[in-house]
Order: structure tokens, then sequence, then C-alpha cells
């Protein structure tokens, strides 16, 4: 085999791209992923928005963090109002986390697999 034929198998066009060659499952499994890579990013949000908040010289009330507040605020408080506070300590934002990273892992190891 010369180089011209292998670098055309190498760099072979793909195949063409069918829209209704998906099966329900691959559709499914799509979701799920876009779920996940959403919740993933969501988690790392919240991390920035609780994190900002130990500070106490940052104004969380100006535009990129008030961003993050609203973006958070409302997730946070399904968890404030069931959870009350323990010895002055408010537990809410740590199992608001628990519940986020026990959606993630749970769609983690969820996957359809292609009947044979």
């Amino acid at each position: 085999m010369d180089i011209l034929s292998v670098a055309l198998q190498i760099f072979e066009a793909p195949p063409p791209f069918d829209p209704y060659d998906f099966d329900r499952k691959d559709v499914i499994n799509l979701i799920i992923y876009f779920l996940k890579v959403f919740l993933r990013q969501y988690y790392w949000v919240l991390t920035l928005r609780l994190s900002i908040q130990w500070f106490p010289n940052i104004n969380p009330y100006i535009h990129p963090m008030y961003s993050l507040i609203h973006a958070t605020d409302f997730f946070l408080k399904q968890f404030e109002d069931f959870i009350p506070v323990i010895l002055g300590m408010d537990m809410s934002s740590m199992c608001a986390f628990i519940c986020l990273e026990w959606m993630i892992r749970t769609l983690e190891s969820i996957q359809f697999a292609p009947t044979p």
C-alpha cells in the first residue's frame, strides 16, 4: 500500500447523517446525558454562589453575583423551607448538595443499551 491510499482511508468521509436513524434508546440516552451535564454545571454554580457568600467584603447584590443568587435561590429555598435551623446552623445548603449529587449519580448509572 502506498501513502496515498493510506491517507485516503484515514481521511475518508463519514457516512451521511440520517436524523431518522436514531432509536428511542438513543434519544433517551442523549436526554439523560444533557441532564447530567446541566446538573454538573449547576453544581459548580451553586458551589460558587455559596463560596462567595463566605466573604463579607464581596457585595452579592451587584450584577454578576446577583445573577448567581437569582439562578440558585429557587433550588435552595426548597430546602430552607423543609429543613429547620439546628443550633444556629443552616444545614439546608448541605442537604441541597447531597440531593444534587444524588441526582447526578443516579443519572450516571442509567444507560439504555441497544438491542443486539
